[in-house]
């Protein structure tokens, strides 16, 4: 009996108040409610980890994060060749690896060499290590650092640290590395999976005791600062001008045109925010009379679009491609991929828009005779999303392409008047025409 009273007050409020269905006939519903108690095992497990997973995420070190490649593009092709290190493993992704093992013994080498440099004991550089593997780890995936204990990790970071601190002084290299394995070293440094936070290297500089007036230390000290989280992540704001350019200052950037909201005709959505642009490739902009023109900056970011009655200015950025410019780029872009980068996808946004006026050799070799691209970029954006960062520049030069009168005179002027031949005799056949009217 009582325990039937007492189901039948579960629907009371505290404080003996009657519930909002007291004095109606019929039974009084229940009020739902979760007990813990009579929770599955298997639904407790799953909250357990829900909770494990927000716990880890609030105590999230303040390090920045070394993520590893999103997995949707794991499957691409050639992904090793353009993301796994081939000569030297840099952190715990891709320590042990076999074909790393002959550099791998180079840089208890390379320690040796810098601890005279820097004339500090190891001991006190491994105790401050290890005394920091916890912030380490969380700068890392943790499936790749639980397989390693706090001494191990701490060697890792310190030998680590020691080989990219000589590495970037660049003195006695040579007696280590041959040069095609320089040439891999230098490309293997700028992967995403093959970072070393800066403030490992701070900890290990901070206490250094070099030389008076040490080219060494100047030149560590323009590399380690407190904005990047490491070495691609400092490639990635030199190249977007978010930091002074290593080595000197930062050149004066050029001004952007406001952004400004423009309606075109061109645009054509499907719903989900996907725009349409009818212009294609850098010829097409050429027959419209649209020229090209380095940007005075260097800066991915100098990117404008400036249009004019019969004509307009579409000004890039000049970029030297190298050997090992697709890597990189394409480790930048898989950063900004990640969710522990910034959002704005600013290396992202500039091949995205290369790869939509580059379509023919052609199209190259004007970037080339406008100095804005030197040797060949190849088709890098493939599979990108584009982020629309310069949708106003697109849809500026969408408007200017549209209208039609533009083209015309444009292409005439193309087609017939491309030579100072042609507008000599032009004009000498309209003062013909002229004199004999007269």
């Amino acid at each position: 009996m009582e325990k039937q009273q007492e189901k039948r007050n579960v629907g009371e409020k505290k404080g003996g108040l009657p519930s909002r269905n007291s004095g109606q006939t019929g039974p009084e519903p229940k009020e739902h409610r979760i007990d813990i108690n009579e929770i599955s095992p298997r639904v407790k497990n799953w909250i357990g980890s829900l909770k494990k997973i927000e716990e880890r995420t609030q105590s999230q070190t303040q390090w920045p994060r070394t993520p590893k490649i999103p997995q949707m593009l794991r499957g691409t092709q050639d992904f090793k060749k353009f993301y796994e290190p081939r000569v030297i493993s840099i952190g715990p992704y891709h320590h042990g690896k076999p074909h790393l093992d002959p550099v791998e013994m180079i840089k208890p080498l390379c320690a040796r060499n810098f601890l005279d440099d820097i004339k500090q004991d190891i001991e006190a550089l491994y105790t401050k290590i290890e005394s920091n593997t916890e912030a380490v780890k969380k700068c890392y995936d943790w499936s790749s650092t639980n397989k390693y204990d706090d001494d191990k990790l701490a060697w890792i970071m310190l030998l680590d640290g020691f080989f990219l601190l000589q590495f970037i002084h660049g003195k006695g290299m040579r007696n280590f590395l041959r040069n095609h394995q320089i040439n891999f070293v230098v490309q293997d440094l700028f992967l995403l999976e093959n970072q070393l936070p800066f403030r490992v290297l701070k900890l290990i500089f901070e206490e250094a005791n070099f030389n008076k007036g040490s080219s060494m230390e100047e030149l560590i000290k323009k590399f380690v600062t407190d904005t990047p989280s490491h070495l691609l992540d400092l490639l990635r704001s030199a190249l977007l001008g978010r930091i002074k350019r290593l080595g000197g200052s930062q050149p004066e950037q050029e001004q952007q045109p406001e952004k400004k909201e423009k309606s075109s005709s061109s645009q054509r959505g499907d719903g989900r925010g996907i725009w349409l642009y009818s212009f294609q490739r850098i010829k097409e902009l050429k027959a419209s009379r649209i020229h090209l023109k380095p940007s005075r900056t260097s800066m991915l970011t100098g990117v404008s679009f400036n249009s004019y009655f019969f004509y307009g200015y579409l000004k890039l950025p000049p970029i030297i491609i190298g050997d090992f410019t697709k890597h990189r780029f394409l480790n930048i872009v898989a950063y900004e991929m990640c969710l522990d980068a910034l959002d704005d996808y600013g290396v992202t946004s500039y091949i995205c828009l290369l790869y939509h006026l580059i379509d023919h050799a052609d199209d190259v070799k004007e970037l080339r005779s406008k100095h804005i691209l030197y040797n060949l970029l190849g088709k890098i954006g493939n599979d990108l999303v584009d982020p629309e960062a310069y949708k106003d520049v697109k849809d500026c030069i969408q408007e200017h392409y549209n209208k039609r009168m533009n083209t015309w005179i444009a292409q005439a002027f193309h087609d017939h008047f491309n030579t100072p031949r042609t507008i000599i005799a032009f004009i000498a056949a309209v003062l013909i025409l002229f004199l004999t009217g007269v």
